[in-house]
């Protein structure tokens, strides 16, 4: 058979027939398909695209790397790579039907970057893509994504509009997966229009959906589904104060769920019925259920979820005042949350070594395939003058890149000072031997347990209310006065035009300007000191006043200096990353007072942020 090929393609004239066929135009269709992906054959990865003559697989491996990238939060690389796709199915002419998954990626970009509407437009062209091929499951997941939107942008009576669009198109699917999610998203989006509008009868509405999501689920014999309808249930019951009904759900869960096949969920499960009976008052069984999570979670060998469990159970034996064993879980979260900063600056330093690495090996084949080229002068310089360009973008993004991980790699380091926690525990262990003093323990000790909680979630959560962080600085500044006996009193207002349980901050970007005030500003004075914060409306803005009247800024205090730098470059480094996250133009100036009084002056504008625009599905 091999012999045959080759003498048919030795043939002259069949040999031009090939070349004929290979130049002819392919239909429109065709042009718009990667043979690769039509063959069935599996595809190793993005690479193996990249490397195929057609342009059209080259799109595809563009829009695998964004959807990558998506998922990383590196959203700028992620739309350059969308931007490289949509410019090669341009040139090919190709269908909106073919362009769907593109479309798809830019509406889920806009959606994680909060660029709403943005986000709309790209849902409202899926939705009549959808309504034009007839695709009814496509139809209710756009109707709810474009609610999703509506949502997130404070517009909750729009959002519910679709949702409703949804209802009558998913209750007429066939039992499906598809129709499960479908029941579940629905729910979730009556579950948040009830805490917009502050009216609960929307629970209900929630509940009938998730029950609706779980009945589909047994029917198609979808375990897994089973079990994600059962804890959303739980949740609702639980945001109802229905303990019991909580508890009620989550069993039966659990009852479904296999060890090893189903470990995440059962993690989830044992903490939320553990966290449940805690605020029942069964504090005991509250404990078995949380050591259970805690098994589950070194089952996983998954740091984040066995610090979370330990911090389930320090909350529980500090409920229960069992103040011993509280400090025990509690010391152990705290190891946890130092060694995983640790494990966080080493990835990112790997990382960044991996990335010039690689930069360095893509400019030597750079450089070799420039060298091969130099004997065709025209078309050399033309390519030369494309890689020059690619490459100059590719350094700025990079360098941009580069910013971004080694600000963050700054951030995971100044985290509130350990020394403090360290000093505040030897305060609280020496009150604890000293007869007649564990009521005051136990109050210290919970304003304790908030900052080290507080302290501990900053690492994943981006955003406090400023309800939150009052609550916070107010706990943090009593401890201080601990350490510190007479030595400052404090003063924390509020306009009354802000909604403080509404509007969200960045969490820990006053509390480096406090620490110096009270180390270093009040130390050494022989007067009382004095600290204020305040948060007041600017304009468009939230403005925060923090002043003092400590020794100001002086140069003879060099260490003080230093520590006022230190705090400095912490809120640059926090205010650099919203600005470019929120396009915003926040700010912060250090200055002397200016009402003829010894002390530091520090003002930080911030973008009004409400808590609905971070609100995630």
């Amino acid at each position: 058979m091999k012999n045959s090929t080759v003498a048919l393609l030795a043939s002259p004239c069949l040999a031009l027939l090939g070349i004929v066929l290979a130049l002819a135009p392919l239909p429109a269709a065709a042009q718009c398909e990667c043979s690769l992906l039509m063959r069935g054959q599996p595809i190793a990865d993005t690479l193996q695209l990249l490397r195929s003559s057609e342009a059209v697989c080259k799109a595809k491996a563009h829009e695998w790397t964004a959807a990558a990238l998506i998922a990383g939060k590196h959203f700028d690389d992620a739309l350059l790579a969308l931007d490289s796709a949509a410019a090669i199915y341009q040139q090919h002419a190709c269908s909106e039907a073919q362009l769907e998954k593109l479309w798809t990626l830019y509406a889920s970009l806009h959606d994680a970057t909060a660029n709403y509407n943005a986000a709309l437009e790209w849902h409202l062209k899926l939705l009549k893509l959808a309504e034009t091929t007839d695709d009814a499951p496509d139809r209710a997941t756009h109707l709810l994504d474009i609610a999703q939107v509506f949502n997130r942008m404070k517009q909750s009576d729009k959002g519910i509009a679709y949702t409703r669009q949804a209802v009558p198109i998913i209750r007429g699917l066939a039992n499906s997966k598809a129709k499960t999610e479908l029941l579940n998203k629905a729910g979730a989006r009556y579950l948040f229009h009830a805490q917009d509008s502050k009216d609960m009868l929307y629970l209900d509405t929630a509940e009938v959906f998730v029950k609706e999501a779980l009945a589909t689920a047994i029917t198609i014999q979808d375990e897994t589904a089973e079990i994600i309808a059962l804890t959303r249930l739980a949740a609702i019951y639980e945001r109802q104060k229905d303990y019991d009904g909580a508890i009620r759900f989550i069993d039966q869960a659990l009852g479904k769920c296999q060890p090893g096949k189903h470990n995440r969920q059962l993690i989830t499960l044992f903490g939320d019925k553990g966290n449940a009976l805690m605020k029942k008052g069964s504090f005991n069984e509250a404990r078995r259920l949380a050591d259970s999570c805690l098994h589950y979670s070194q089952r996983e060998q998954y740091a984040p979820l066995i610090m979370n469990a330990w911090a389930l159970i320090y909350t529980i034996e500090e409920k229960a005042g069992r103040y011993k064993e509280a400090m025990a879980a509690l010391k152990i979260a705290q190891s946890m949350s130092d060694s995983l900063a640790t494990a966080e600056r080493t990835r990112v330093v790997n990382e960044l070594e991996r990335k010039y690495n690689q930069q360095k090996n893509e400019r030597t084949i750079q450089e070799l395939s420039q060298q091969k080229k130099i004997y065709l002068l025209l078309t050399g310089i033309a390519i030369l003058g494309m890689v020059s360009i690619g490459f100059f973008l590719r350094q700025q993004s990079l360098k941009h890149k580069q910013v971004i991980l080694e600000t963050e790699q700054r951030l995971n380091r100044a985290r509130m000072n350990p020394h403090f926690f360290f000093n505040a525990l030897a305060s609280l262990q020496s009150m604890a031997v000293k007869e007649g003093d564990s009521q005051n323990l136990a109050v210290n000790l919970s304003k304790f347990s908030h900052i080290m909680r507080e302290t501990l979630e900053s690492t994943y959560k981006e955003y406090v209310t400023i309800e939150q962080e009052i609550d916070f600085l107010s706990e943090y500044l009593e401890l201080q006065k601990i350490r510190f006996p007479q030595k400052f009193r404090f003063h924390i207002q509020c306009d009354p035009s802000i909604e403080i349980d509404e509007l969200l901050i960045p969490s820990m970007i006053i509390q480096p300007f406090v620490e110096n005030s009270i180390e270093h500003g009040f130390a050494g004075m022989q007067h009382m000191g004095d600290l204020s914060i305040c948060f007041a409306p600017h304009q468009q803005e939230l403005r925060i006043d923090i002043i003092d009247n400590g020794k100001g800024l002086t140069d003879k205090q060099q260490v003080h200096k230093d520590h006022i730098s230190r705090a400095s470059q912490i809120i640059k480094d926090r205010i650099y990353l919203l600005n470019i996250k929120l396009k915003t133009k926040a700010r912060f100036s250090i200055d002397h007072r200016t009402d003829q009084q010894e002390g530091v002056a520090v003002t930080i504008y911030l973008p009004i942020i409400s808590k609905h625009e971070t609100a995630h599905h």
